[in-house]
Order: structure tokens, then C-alpha cells, then sequence
């Protein structure tokens, strides 16, 4: 690092979003300029750390800096230019700042002390209008920033809850949406049903007519259960060709009524084209299991998959209620 004193070159300065369209011929302002000084940086050397308070303005003269959460490894949230100020936002909060700023080439900066800077405030009313766009673009970037932080986070979150293939929610989702389902219906005595549904001879369609075939048979089938339920009932892809079907407020009776709906749409449903061949239809058998007083989640599934595989058993293309369940 070597520094030095600033020898007043105005043409230099008023190009700079601090000095434009200030008045660099008064005497206060160049004397308090004398004070400043230059800095030579060598790539990779920090000018703002996370770890100490900041008492100084940087303003960029030549090269370019980066501002970084942490250390060197993080990935930049942005460069700055020429022209450009780092370091505002903790000389006027007097706080240790939120990000850290060092050089990415060789690059030289100039030194604002901070009590340098209010003077200079009180001299220019330029300068102050100057350091309060400067910093409101500051926060301009860092609202956007976070925009972007918020979205990235959505987009994982659907991710983390979505199954890719058929755009339902997956068994991450389930377990826990399901769960809490399960609670209210415990606690406010409803009704509550599920419905897991196969889809049948789903290996001998992947063996006969290729995995995306497979794959497009499974969206088909997710489309066909999904747009006929009601707004409060929940559809996950349980795994592999396994949906389940929670039914809140429902009776079996009802939850019987909605199987044979889906259990028809998808015996109806077109799974399309694949190199220019039509697909044949596919069906699928369900097994109904309703919430009895003490049931976990995974009684109710497991109590459905044996009705289901019943109903696979008896024929296939049908609906089963769990047995020794009674009827409401």
C-alpha cells in the first residue's frame, strides 16, 4: 500500500459523483481537500473489512474494486468503477460495515477522512446532495439485491417442495402439509381421507414404450388428478407412479365419490404423442383409508396402500376401501 497527499487536479475531481457540478475554486473546499490523500491498492488487498469500523470514504480513481459479503470466496455482489464510492454507509452510521471491499487489480482510490467529509458537507451544499444520491443508489442496488435474494429463495423453496417431472408437490411436502392436516382434523373432530393410487402396469408401459413415454404417462396421470379436486384437497407424487390424495372435511363416502372421478378422468386422459406414435391410455387403482382416533400419517398411508393393492388384486382400474374401516 503507499499513499500520498492529493495535488488538486479539478479536471480529475469534477468527473466524480462526490465533486460534480461542485465549486472546486473555493478556498475552504480545495483546504480541506490538501487533507486527503491517494492510495495505490495491489489486487487483493482490502480496503473495507467486516471486521473493524470504517472511519473513511473511498472514491475510485483507476482499476476496479469488488464488494463482497466476507472474504475472498464469496461471490461478488458487485464491482465498482471509476468514479464510484465505497464506504458512505458506515462513515455516516459510524458502524463496522456489512460488506467488505478490496482490489481485483492494481487501482488507487481517494481518501476521505470522515470528519474531512462532513466538513466538506458544510462547505458544498453540492457535495451533500452529491453523497445522498450517492447513497441512495446504495440503497437502490441493495433493494434490489435482496429482490433477487427473496426470488432465489422462492425458486429453491419450490424446488425443495416440488416434484421436477409433474410439477405437484413431493413427499417433503407431503409429510409435512399432510401432518398438520391430520392434527386439525384430530383436534376439531372432521373427517379427513386419503387416497394413494398406482398407476397400473406401470413397468411393462416403461419396458414396451421407453422411460419418457413413462415420464409423459406420469404427467398425464398428475394433470388428470389434479384439475378435478377441490381448492382444500392436497396431491402429492408419493414416488416413482404413486400419488396420494388427501381429502380434509371428507367422509369415505365422499372420498369414494372423488376416487371414481379421478380413477375416470385419468381412464379418459390422452397421454399424447412420442415420435410421432400415439400413446395408449393407462388406468390406475386407489385405496381409500380414512382418519380413525390415534392415526399417524404414515397408519393412514399405509392403510390406503393395502386397499390400494387389493384394488389391484381384485382387477386392477378400481377402488378399494381399507377393510375394517366403517363407512360414514
Amino acid at each position: 500500500m503507499q499513499t500520498s497527499t492529493v495535488e488538486l487536479d479539478t479536471s480529475i475531481l469534477s468527473r466524480l459523483q462526490l465533486f460534480r457540478n461542485v465549486d472546486l475554486e473555493n478556498q475552504s473546499l480545495r483546504e480541506l481537500l490538501s487533507l486527503c490523500q491517494y492510495r495505490q491498492l495491489v489486487p487483493g488487498e482490502i480496503v473495507v473489512s467486516t471486521e473493524e469500523e470504517n472511519r473513511y470514504l473511498y472514491i475510485l480513481l483507476k482499476g476496479r474494486l469488488v464488494i463482497q459479503l466476507g472474504s475472498h470466496d464469496d461471490i461478488p455482489l458487485a464491482t465498482v468503477e471509476p468514479g464510484e464510492c465505497v464506504g458512505e454507509m458506515s462513515v455516516i452510521d459510524s458502524g463496522v460495515p456489512s460488506a467488505q471491499v478490496s482490489a481485483i487489480e492494481e487501482s488507487t482510490v481517494l481518501i476521505i477522512a470522515q470528519d474531512t467529509l462532513w466538513r466538506m458537507v458544510s462547505v458544498s451544499h453540492e457535495i451533500a446532495r452529491n453523497l445522498l444520491y450517492i447513497m441512495s443508489e446504495r440503497v437502490r442496488y441493495s433493494n434490489l439485491v435482496i429482490a433477487d435474494s427473496l426470488e432465489m429463495q422462492r425458486k429453491y423453496q419450490r424446488f425443495a417442495t416440488t416434484d421436477s417431472l409433474t410439477g405437484l408437490h413431493n413427499r417433503g411436502w407431503l409429510d409435512d402439509a399432510f401432518d398438520r392436516e391430520i392434527k386439525r382434523s384430530e383436534r376439531d373432530q372432521l373427517p379427513l381421507s386419503l387416497i394413494m393410487i398406482d398407476v397400473d402396469n406401470f413397468k411393462k408401459y416403461n419396458d414396451v414404450y421407453g422411460h419418457l413415454a413413462g415420464d409423459q404417462v406420469l404427467v398425464t396421470v398428475a394433470e388428470s388428478i389434479r384439475n378435478p379436486l377441490r381448492p382444500n384437497d392436497m396431491v402429492a407424487r408419493f414416488g416413482g407412479e404413486e400419488f396420494a390424495v388427501l381429502l380434509p372435511e371428507t367422509s369415505l363416502d365422499n372420498a369414494k365419490i372423488i376416487a371414481e372421478r379421478l380413477r375416470k378422468h385419468v381412464c379418459k386422459a390422452d397421454p399424447g404423442m412420442l415420435d410421432e406414435k400415439p400413446l395408449p391410455k393407462v388406468t390406475i387403482s386407489s385405496g381409500i383409508a380414512g382418519r380413525q382416533p390415534g392415526y399417524s400419517l404414515d397408519m393412514m398411508i399405509a392403510a390406503a396402500d393395502v386397499a390400494m393393492y387389493h384394488a389391484k388384486r381384485n382387477g386392477k382400474n378400481r377402488v378399494e376401501i381399507a377393510a375394517n374401516v366403517p363407512v360414514s
